[in-house]
């Protein structure tokens, strides 16, 4: 039930956060390696995955707080 309070407007904007984030630190890291081809896809990875990392390790305070 605690999914009917979560605002899917402000979940939306986390994950594209991320997902900008991402990106930037792979175009910069692909300008200072010069290899964006290898980076930009690596920083879209980092911009999908983080919103998720983010919930499992938000998850795992809270069931140690649990115990």
């Amino acid at each position: 039930m605690s999914c009917m309070n979560d605002d899917p407007k402000k979940k939306s904007a986390f994950a594209d956060e991320w997902f900008g984030a991402g990106i930037a630190l792979g175009v910069a890291f692909g300008i200072i390696f010069e290899n964006l081809g290898l980076w930009l896809p690596i920083g879209v990875c980092i911009g999908l995955v983080g919103p998720a990392w983010k919930k499992i390790k938000k998850d795992n305070i809270n069931d140690k707080d649990k115990e």
